[in-house]
């Protein structure tokens, strides 16, 4: 049976204590969920596995060092200092250690960024939001980050390579499966071809791909690889995918609210991967209900609405 599958994300400052969360979740419509990158061990404070089922982990999580500050301090897997390598290795290994804890069977893996001065991506994405997307300045504000993130990608890439090895190895003797994440910038690891050269060093029993509708969109939108590409060069090591919709490049939209291709998307989908729907708090609770009918309707989660779903209910009873 296909699995689908809430974030915690669309709870993030909706409900205190979080653990509400699962609840409100259910009244939705959801039976599994996955732990985001922004919940902390005293968010996590009564979880019963037993009656709420994880599917998913989203490394950093539990993030009791904050994301924003793994990255601040470039404690990522991709940094080419051996100190701040071990710090990011170790932030995911504690994932995977949740992951056992709770019975969930994959983790979510970011492998890092490209050591560039974000404001090159940060223009671009400035054109793009103005409508220059086709002028010549957008042309050459692409052409510059591309160029500077190829002359500095090897050290990176090379740093991320000895971090997945040392992660899949401590992966399988936890039994838990790593999700190597297509990501939202352009600067962050991999594009395509990278994550070709990542999946192929590893043991696929333990390490696949985990396809973000969202991220393939942007990038697409930014012209740095086709949505599509990602279906037809790793559908066979996929494992699991974020839904969500995205209107120009602002993404995690509860999927029917924006310019998704979603048959195309649900054309390429495999039966087996995990469903997350990765949808952000500012969606209401009646927008994310929405969002999961519409994706059965539109056979993204490999199932008809009325195998998936509950029978609906008013608007007053979905809770926060």
């Amino acid at each position: 049976m296909t699995v689908t599958s809430l974030s915690t994300m669309w709870g993030i400052g909706r409900f205190d204590p979080f653990i509400e969360f699962f609840p409100a979740a259910c009244r939705l419509g959801f039976r599994y969920f996955e732990l985001n990158h922004q919940v902390n061990s005293a968010m996590l404070e009564g979880l019963d596995p037993q009656l709420y089922t994880i599917v998913s982990v989203h490394e950093p999580c539990p993030a009791d060092i904050s994301t924003g500050t793994l990255k601040d301090r470039n404690w990522l897997v991709s940094a080419p200092d051996e100190d701040c390598r071990r710090q990011g290795v170790h932030s995911v290994e504690r994932s995977i250690d949740l992951a056992r804890e709770v019975g969930a069977s994959a983790v979510v893996v970011h492998l890092g960024r490209v050591d560039v001065d974000v404001a090159l991506e940060e223009r671009l994405s400035a054109l793009f939001n103005a409508g220059l997307a086709g002028s010549a300045a957008y042309a050459e504000a692409k052409a510059r980050l591309a160029a500077a993130r190829a002359a500095q990608a090897g050290a990176n890439l090379e740093a991320a390579r000895r971090s997945l090895a040392e992660l899949a190895e401590y992966a399988a003797r936890a039994g838990v499966r790593l999700g190597l994440e297509n990501r939202y910038h352009c600067l962050d690891i991999p594009l395509p071809d990278e994550m070709e050269m990542f999946l192929q060093d590893v043991d696929p029993e333990w390490v696949g791909f985990w396809y973000d509708v969202g991220h393939a969109q942007t990038l697409d939108r930014l012209g740095f690889a086709r949505h599509e590409e990602w279906f037809e060069r790793f559908t066979g090591r996929l494992i699991g995918a974020h839904l969500h919709d995205v209107r120009g490049i602002h993404d995690h939209l509860a999927a029917g609210l924006g310019e998704v291709d979603w048959g195309m998307v649900a054309a390429h989908l495999p039966p087996e991967p995990i469903r997350t729907c990765e949808f952000h708090s500012s969606n209401s609770p009646a927008q994310a209900a929405a969002g999961l009918r519409f994706l059965a309707e539109q056979g993204c989660l490999g199932e008809t609405a009325e195998e998936r779903l509950p029978r609906q209910q008013p608007a007053a009873d979905l809770g926060t």
